[in-house]
């Protein structure tokens, strides 16, 4: 299994019960694909974001044409919403959580997660968990909608 290429869950969770917790999720998108990424809530006094890659490369249109291999998204310093345009050979879109408890970035830890929540409209709802078992998964909540 390359990654990039699937969906991985956490097996830390699944060993607690729990096995729909995603530790590195990958969605489906078309080459030049539009996405909407939403800020909905952040439960946590630590540092809250998300990650973006593609084997192409992203955009953000309002802000550059430049093209980066992948995107660091923080609900403190990006816009509530953003608008991003993913390239892609594979078709495959990479999502994960990240965070900064005061050291830097951190991400994919033993006891992080998201978990998903798909709408009727195709919206997709990320309940990220930074760390810890003891969790209700509200430390981030974002949305990502292809447009």
């Amino acid at each position: 299994m390359e990654i990039g290429q699937t969906r991985l869950y956490n097996e830390a969770f699944a060993e607690k019960g729990l096995d729909n917790v995603i530790l590195w999720d990958v969605q489906n998108i078309m080459d030049g694909q539009l996405i909407r990424v939403k800020f909905i809530s952040k439960g946590t006094p630590h540092r809250q974001g998300l990650w973006l890659r593609t084997d192409k490369g992203i955009v953000i249109p309002e802000l550059s044409e430049e093209i980066f291999p992948s995107v660091t998204l923080w609900e403190d310093t990006a816009p509530k919403e953003v608008i991003c345009k993913c390239f892609s050979r594979d078709g495959n879109l990479s999502v994960y959580n990240i965070w900064d408890k005061g050291k830097g970035m951190q991400s994919q830890g033993y006891t992080s997660g998201m978990l998903i929540d798909e709408k009727e409209d195709g919206v997709l709802i990320y309940k990220c968990n930074d760390y810890g078992f003891e969790t209700d998964f509200t430390d981030l909540e974002f949305s990502i909608e292809k447009l």
